[in-house]
């Protein structure tokens, strides 16, 4: 039997059992073990007996050659450590456990061949004694993903050996997410789409894709005390449910970066129709969160255009701005009118999409007194990821982002000056001040703090709760009317507009799908690349995990991601969208910068 106070043991595989020796200069530091599991622990506690039989045999018999102790642990082992102070707790491992050390090795050259690894980067929770129990297992190592599974009632198996396939369209920087799936030698790129192929990015969603999503049908197992106090203390998130599904299909599994029925929220029509039920089912005022707005589908005639009219009319107000209802990114299209005949003169035009859908128009009324950045206009980005995984929806916020300016001190004398009203890059870039003020015209948000404290005596951050606020609205108003098949797995990520009166009230102005990935200055080389491997740590690698045969290390970096919204959705939607067809153009096209 083990002793009872036994306090260390490191084990290097096939070693001499008088080299598996308890290690008495790190005694003081290490607590007493009361226990160890592994996974077939009695076969090794038997072993271990023996061994010692055999060491009390050989303190008799000097001619007695000592044997080897076989290796009974594999990569990674598996093992619980039950302590009086876990958080003290180290583990001495062999950096490989399959060398075989030779005889002529004495104790003190086994001692260079391990390393100490504190518990922070590897320590294993639960031993392994059953096939659901398997799931209970938690590496600290690469504990993120697996606890970002268990969030979503699953525990995802590592296949043996598996690569996993993804195809990346080249357009909008796609070559980042490239990079941060070559840090994964689990991951392989392939240069067209293919039927086998696990992740499929584009700019644009690929609705025949959806019809590659598999159902699945996954076995159950029940959640332990340790489990769910992982999560909530790690993730801050109480997981309600008392079962899990276990799921082992990782090798076949498919996914698109886009959610099936996006439109619902990055169509400018279909997020106005979204929101504005959304606030009224709440009884308050959409207009105190969106700009005032009309939808007008058939011209002149149309009763949204006649209400607008009206109001215009009444109120005196004569400054507007009028964008393409559908189809639209860049600043395409986006023109501001500054009296109601001009907003006639565009609604008016008859014209078509290509797939033979009539275009519409948004018409908002305008910011006529906006905040400025050193007396121009800007806009906020900011990034939400929606995932839809497992019948659990959930939205992230991204901590950082960046403000957009515009080249030229704002007015209203040219309402026509894009380069005044206009904050798109497609747009400032073509201006030859386009970086002058500031490189690529964008501001970080400690920068933009900075200016606000010194200009306005204001915390940016009281506006940041307001964004992160909206933000939230925009889910809980469309997350019904997203992935309406209810897929498996699927998510996307989201680029978000705002802008800021001169109260400092915040307003919501459109939502991207695909939004820019491009690097023009060193403050969004820094924040894409993150915002990119953020996003796959947290949507692609807790349903990827590494096969078993392959490395598991890649470069550790603080998850600015924080969770916003958590459902579970049900088969059919309380509510129906107004919109509920899609018009617009499917082609890869450019980002909405």
């Amino acid at each position: 039997m083990l002793k009872p106070d036994l306090e260390f043991l490191y084990i290097k595989g096939n070693q001499k059992f008088q080299d598996v020796a308890f290690q008495q200069p790190i005694r003081q530091h290490q607590p007493k073990v009361n226990a160890i599991k592994l996974k077939g622990f009695q076969q090794f506690v038997e072993l271990i007996n023996k061994q010692q039989e055999q060491q009390q045999q050989l303190k008799t018999c000097s001619q007695c050659t000592p044997q080897f102790l076989p290796t009974v642990i594999s990569y990674p082992p598996k093992i619980e450590v039950q302590t009086r102070k876990a958080s003290e707790m180290k583990l001495f491992v062999k950096k490989s456990f399959i060398d075989t050390p030779t005889e002529s090795h004495s104790q003190e050259r086994s001692k260079k061949d391990i390393r100490l690894i504190p518990q922070k980067q590897f320590s294993i929770k639960r031993a392994i004694t059953s096939k659901n129990e398997d799931s209970n297992v938690i590496f600290e190592q690469n504990e993120f993903p697996i606890l970002i599974a268990l969030s979503n009632n699953l525990s995802v198996q590592p296949p043996d050996r598996a690569i996993y396939k993804a195809f990346v369209t080249k357009g909008n920087n796609g070559i980042l997410i490239r990079q941060s799936l070559k840090q994964r030698p689990w991951w392989i790129l392939i240069d067209q789409p293919s039927e086998d192929m696990n992740f499929y990015w584009t700019q644009l969603r690929k609705q025949a894709h959806y019809e590659q999503l598999q159902k699945q049908q996954l076995e159950l197992a029940v959640f332990s005390k340790l489990q769910k106090k992982q999560v909530n203390d790690k993730l801050k998130y109480k997981i309600e449910d008392s079962e899990y599904s276990i799921f082992h299909q990782s090798a076949s599994l498919k996914v698109h970066n886009h959610l099936e029925c996006n439109f619902q929220v990055c169509n400018k029509k279909a997020l106005f129709y979204n929101m504005k039920n959304y606030y009224i089912s709440r009884n308050e005022d959409p207009f105190q969160f969106i700009p005032l707005t009309y939808h007008v589908q058939t011209g002149p005639n149309d009763p949204a255009y006649l209400e607008f009219e009206q109001y215009a009319q009444t109120q005196n107000v004569n400054l507007w701005i009028v964008k393409p209802g559908e189809s639209s990114n860049r600043g395409n299209g986006i023109q501001v009118a500054n009296s109601i005949q001009k907003v006639k003169s565009i609604i008016s035009q008859s014209t078509n999409h290509h797939n033979g859908m009539k275009k519409t128009f948004i018409v908002q009324k305008y910011m006529e007194k906006p905040l400025l950045y050193n007396k121009r206009k800007f806009d906020i980005r900011c990034y939400i990821l929606m995932t839809s995984i497992n019948n659990k929806f959930k939205a992230y916020w991204y901590q950082e982002g960046y403000i957009r300016t515009s080249c030229k001190e704002f007015s209203l004398d040219d309402v026509e000056d894009k380069f005044t009203h206009l904050t798109n890059d497609a747009v400032q870039k073509k201006n030859q001040n386009y970086g002058r003020y500031e490189t690529g015209n964008k501001v970080s948000f400690n920068e933009f703090q900075k200016y606000l404290q010194d200009n306005h005596n204001y915390n940016f951050s009281i506006i940041i709760e307001q964004l992160k606020k909206l933000s939230t609205d925009i889910v809980k108003a469309t997350y019904q009317h997203l992935d309406p098949n209810r897929h498996f797995y699927t998510f996307e990520l989201f680029g978000l507009d705002y802008m800021i009166d001169q109260d400092m009230k915040p307003w919501l102005i459109e939502v991207n799908t695909n939004p820019c990935l491009e690097t023009c200055c060193p403050l969004l080389a820094r924040l894409i690349s993150h915002l990119i491997e953020n996003s796959i740590r947290i949507a692609i690698d807790p349903m990827f995990p590494p096969p078993l045969n392959k490395k598991k290390h890649i470069q550790d970096q603080k998850n600015l991601f924080e969770l916003i919204f958590s459902t579970t959705l049900i088969t059919d939607p309380v509510t129906q969208p107004i919109i509920k067809e899609d018009d617009e153009e499917h082609d890869d096209v450019e980002d909405d910068n």
